[in-house]
């Protein structure tokens, strides 16, 4: 099988004739660690270590309002700007850890109503060249491509209102954000629609939104039922009307997630984080023949550098995992700088050998 095939037959829980070994994102700093340690000056981290390789073409089309970005204030340490969506971003220069959401863009129907006209989907929102290349990229080299559009209520809570504001006003202004969500969706279904018809071709739609945290979900099921479950399931349509299949990765644990993931027609769930209580083993038998798990070795044993402990994380979880299809090795997020060239060589070892 070639990766692209190998991926998408894990992804429909078919039969591979190996484990799909797969990482979706290095850290910067982990690659400035391991240049230290031996990999190559300019190399890349999926060729050097034969990785199946995941492509994605993000923000193929315009994910935002439009706003023009404004930088308020610049130090050698960090900067603070208004982003495309209006919001106030403060964003570290030197580190890859997650920028702080100083002003959301909106918090009342008026700004909702003040902004909502820019969602109109037309041909020219198809404005992001590096997005254009790396599709070509992807489609030239046969390689396993996804498109990934803001998710619906990613928007709302954590692009346009931050998580602070978002998760309040799920509570207190629920009617806003079900507008949000609903608009939202019809915006990436109309994009989408316009995407097909210009020849675009992909082989999943693939969400990134954390909802969840260590202790569970942001919000309750039962928010989830009211104002966003739907509109999943009609972007889970569309995806399998075209022969995609429907993935979501979301941080934290995702054990009461999942059931409504399933519902909604998705065909995978990344990236199953060890330290926020995931456990593939349970998830396997729990949900293991309607949805594709992908990851869960844990990064914090890998970067201990305890080869026993590393063997154990993979000889324990992943035969479990694998059995019958339905399997993707991940590390449980990106690998961080915490792991050293040695250790992650070695755990790749180990996957190979089980699977």
């Amino acid at each position: 099988m070639t990766s692209r095939e190998r991926i998408l037959a894990a992804l429909q829980r078919r039969p591979t004739d190996r484990l799909a070994v797969c990482e979706t994102g290095f850290w910067p700093e982990t690659l400035d660690r391991w240049r230290g340690e031996g990999f190559p000056a300019d190399g890349d981290p999926v060729d050097y270590f034969g990785l199946d390789r995941m492509a994605f073409a993000n923000d193929l089309f315009e994910p935002a309002f439009g706003l023009p970005e404004q930088t308020l204030e610049q130090t050698d340490e960090y900067r603070v700007y208004r982003d495309g969506y209006g919001k106030t971003v403060k964003a570290w220069l030197h580190s890859s850890h997650t920028p702080s959401i100083l002003e959301p863009a909106l918090t009342t129907w008026d700004g909702w109503r003040r902004l909502q006209p820019t969602l109109r989907p037309s041909e020219e929102k198809f404005n992001n060249p590096q997005a254009e290349r790396l599709y070509r990229d992807g489609r030239a080299g046969g390689h396993f491509l996804s498109m990934t559009p803001a998710e619906p209520m990613w928007f709302a809570i954590q692009s346009v209102m931050g998580y602070e504001q978002g998760l309040l006003a799920i509570a207190e202004q629920p009617e806003l954000i079900a507008d949000m969500v609903g608009t939202y969706t019809d915006y990436l279904l109309g994009m989408m629609d316009l995407s097909w018809e210009r020849g675009y071709r992909f082989d999943a739609l693939w969400f990134w939104s954390d909802l969840c945290y260590r202790g569970g979900m942001l919000f309750s099921p039962a928010a989830a039922r009211r104002l966003v479950l739907d509109h999943w399931k009609r972007l889970g349509r569309w995806a399998h009307d075209r022969g995609m299949p429907f993935i979501f990765h979301c941080d934290g644990n995702v054990g009461r997630f999942i059931p409504l993931l399933i519902e909604a027609g998705c065909d995978a769930i990344h990236p199953l984080e060890a330290r926020a209580g995931n456990d593939v083993r349970e998830y396997k038998g729990q949900f293991g023949d309607r949805i594709c798990l992908i990851g869960n070795i844990n990064a914090d044993i890998v970067a201990s550098g305890d080869r026993g402990a590393i063997e154990r994380e993979v000889v324990e979880k992943i035969p479990v995992a694998a059995q019958g299809g339905g399997y993707i090795y991940h590390i449980d997020h990106s690998v961080p700088p915490t792991v050293s060239l040695d250790s992650y060589r070695f755990l790749l070892e180990c996957v190979r050998k089980c699977g």
